[in-house]
């Protein structure tokens, strides 16, 4: 390989070992681009209209902090009596309101996307960050001061999260915490959840991420909290956090290739090994690559391939 003082390439295919290539894609996060151009701020307003009474009402049912509700914008229907969740894409606007009515049934909004449930400050502080199912389990550890987000569903959200988490420092632990739901058949989502969303995680954000459940034999992150003794938030957050049995899943192996050391060649010298190039894969079967930019001599070059032809009748 090498590169001439614009800083194109000519690659010698022939000399190239074919197992020091392994491409390994990325894709890029994508914020700063809209998922949901719909604008849900008239319906919030509406819905934090008579919400004080509602909201402290469901802190006491569900054993969670009023402030907890309030910093995730939990709002109420007074017409339909149901309590309004709104769901974040990973720049914090709202795409979504999913519901929860008094008797614990849950739905979405007409028009809503399945997002992120977290506060404005969900990523203050220097401690692990989690990543629990629902809106009752984001509110319970932001109760006992953690940083928390909360997942749509057992494996939704996980775009949404590798967008979130991007730039997350290398050392600062991210735990998927699940849920111990395991049903009759042997099937268990909130475990195969949490695995599967710590591995697409892992592999989407290139770092390990841990997964585990809840403390205690604990059914969810809440169930955790309405069991536990009247303790300061601080001594809850440290029994939380030691009582996890956390595993971790390592992202996939890339292999990068290690760049060759590099003559740089006048324009014209390099101009002419590419014409060398051209006039030697004449009559021989394979691959020419030259993504070379415009002006970089690509035109000069081919013309005088032809020149040579026609001089010397085909033979390279």
């Amino acid at each position: 390989m090498r590169e001439n003082a614009g800083g194109q390439f000519l690659h010698w295919f022939k000399e190239a070992d074919p197992l020091k290539f392994r491409l390994h894609h990325y894709n890029p996060p994508s914020k700063g681009r809209s998922r949901n151009e719909s604008n849900w701020d008239p319906a919030l307003k509406f819905y934090a209209l008579e919400a004080d009474l509602p909201v402290r009402n469901l802190a006491l049912a569900v054993g969670v902090s009023v402030d907890a509700l309030h910093r995730l914008c939990i709002g109420w229907h007074r017409s339909h009596r149901f309590w309004t969740i709104p769901e974040r894409d990973a720049d914090g606007r709202v795409i979504g309101v999913s519901t929860r009515y008094e008797n614990g049934s849950k739905k979405r909004v007409s028009g809503s996307k399945a997002g992120l449930t977290y506060a404005q400050d969900w990523d203050s502080g220097s401690g692990p960050i989690f990543l629990v199912e629902g809106a009752s389990d984001t509110a319970a550890l932001m109760t006992i001061g953690l940083n928390v987000v909360g997942r749509p569903s057992n494996c939704g959200g996980t775009a949404l999260l590798i967008d979130l988490l991007f730039e997350m420092p290398i050392d600062r632990e991210i735990v998927v915490v699940g849920e111990r739901d395991e049903k009759p058949d042997g099937k268990w989502p909130g475990k195969t959840g949490a695995i599967s969303t710590a591995t697409k995680l892992a592999e989407g954000l290139e770092r390990p991420i841990g997964w585990a459940l809840p403390p205690d034999n604990a059914k969810d992150s809440r169930a955790w909290l309405k069991a536990m003794p009247q303790l300061p938030r601080d001594r809850l957050a440290d029994l939380f956090i030691s009582g996890l049995e956390v595993k971790h899943i390592q992202p996939p192996v890339t292999l990068s290739v290690e760049p060759e050391p590099r003559d740089v060649l006048p324009l014209e010298q390099w101009r002419t090994r590419m014409l060398e190039a051209r006039l030697e894969s004449l009559g021989n079967h394979g691959v020419y690559l030259d993504r070379s930019p415009t002006g970089s001599g690509k035109s000069h070059v081919d013309f005088a391939a032809i020149q040579h032809l026609l001089l010397h009748g085909g033979a390279a």
